[in-house]
């Protein structure tokens, strides 16, 4: 019996960097479903991403309908690497994990920011696979080199690089990578800069007429912008 698909958040951030645009990525301990893989900030969407105190901590914008993926998206990767996307600047890492994540940014007097958010895709996991994941990817711009705090039982290594070299890294045979990562990628390094890609975002992106299957079996429910399918 296949395993129904866990609601799911990524967070693609990208910056612009001395040779052009840079995404974030960070490298998974070599244990569990994604262990060892190199991947953007995010993870499943939890109980407490729904509560009172996740909508008093994450503003999104006006009638949208996936606040708790939006929220798990930030949380996540404030957990993972305190990273903190909020309304007013935040200086300096959060460090931080679930609920003591929107206490935070309540006590602070700000909130992490979901407009800052645009939907790219939404992509389930194969259905053959034992752990199933129904993910959306959202993109984010940020500025500067701001600090980053890894907790070591979810991330090994973190790293700004273009999406040529994490490509290059993926061919060679050093980095390894998933499907999805890989054609978030290659439609990362066909935009001229950061801004680019967000202009490319729709914002409301339509989903697929028919679901489209990705190589690794993958079922692709909203496609990334302006992109043909790729092999």
């Amino acid at each position: 019996m296949a395993v129904t698909p866990r609601p799911a958040a990524t967070l693609v951030v990208i910056r612009a960097g001395a040779e052009g645009l840079e995404v974030l990525m960070l490298e998974r301990p070599a244990r569990g479903f994604f262990g060892g893989l190199w991947v953007f900030p995010g993870g499943g969407v939890e109980t407490i991403d729904q509560t009172r105190l996740a909508v008093d901590a994450v503003s999104v914008p006006d009638g949208t309908s996936d606040h708790r993926w939006r929220t798990a998206a930030l949380r996540e990767t404030v957990e993972e690497i305190g990273l903190a996307i909020t309304r007013e600047p935040w200086n300096g890492p959060l460090e931080a994990a679930g609920e003591g994540v929107f206490d935070a940014v309540v006590a602070r007097g700000t909130t992490l920011d979901g407009h800052r958010l645009r939907l790219l895709s939404q992509w389930v996991t194969p259905v053959w696979a034992p752990t199933r994941f129904d993910a959306r990817f959202y993109l984010t711009i940020i500025e500067g080199d701001p600090p980053l705090v890894s907790r070591p039982e979810e991330v090994t290594d973190v790293m700004w690089t273009t999406p040529d070299a994490a490509l290059a890294r993926g061919r060679e045979g050093s980095w390894a990578m998933v499907t999805p990562t890989i054609h978030h990628l290659e439609w990362l390094a066909l935009q001229a800069g950061p801004q680019q890609a967000w202009d490319a975002v729709a914002t409301s992106p339509t989903p697929s007429s028919t679901p489209w299957t990705a190589s690794d079996g993958s079922e692709v429910l909203v496609r990334l912008p302006a992109t043909s399918d790729l092999p």
